[in-house]
């Protein structure tokens, strides 16, 4: 059975470029990734205009009130949300509290596509979740002795000669 998820979309503009990555190609992008990975979408929302208080967008608010049955919320990337954190956060707090994840098609390297999948990552604790302790069993170990070394080496460094 495939897994279900909703997409969103949002006019990404790069950079000082001013080149906007289309709703339209972030949608077939999404598309060729639930392919890829086992997510039937359910349903699309979007935006178009690009506003900085993610939770308030009218996109935003459909996708919350959606009520048929997914896991997750496909993203292009999630620039269309915020390439900051503090926009982001309230929305991702409320998916996570209704056992939701987010999921980008795109993956970048930059710090808020990392933190946003660090904050969905596999076996993370819900907050406020109870998680019972698990038996740990205490080995001693001997203490690690490390000695220092009898003299330095250091890698001699050259300038190179400019032309």
């Amino acid at each position: 059975m495939a897994k279900k998820a909703i997409a969103y979309v949002s006019d990404i503009v790069l950079g000082s470029t001013g080149e906007v990555i289309s709703r339209e190609a972030q949608k077939e992008a999404i598309r060729r990734h639930a392919a890829e990975t086992g997510y039937e979408v359910v349903a699309f929302f979007e935006d178009d205009v690009y506003a900085e208080d993610v939770i308030t967008r009218p996109g935003i608010q459909r996708l919350l009130a959606c009520d048929v049955e997914y896991d997750t919320v496909l993203l292009e990337r999630v620039w269309c949300l915020s390439r900051s954190w503090a926009p982001m956060e309230p929305l991702f707090k409320e998916l996570q509290r209704r056992g939701r994840k987010v999921e980008s098609a795109a993956t970048l390297w930059d710090c808020i596509s990392q933190r946003s999948r660090h904050y969905f990552r596999e076996g993370r604790r819900l907050p406020g979740a109870v998680v019972q302790a698990a038996p740990v069993a205490v080995v001693a170990a001997e203490r690690a002795r490390v000695s220092e070394p009898a003299r330095l080496n250091f890698v001699p460094l050259r300038r190179l000669a400019h032309a």
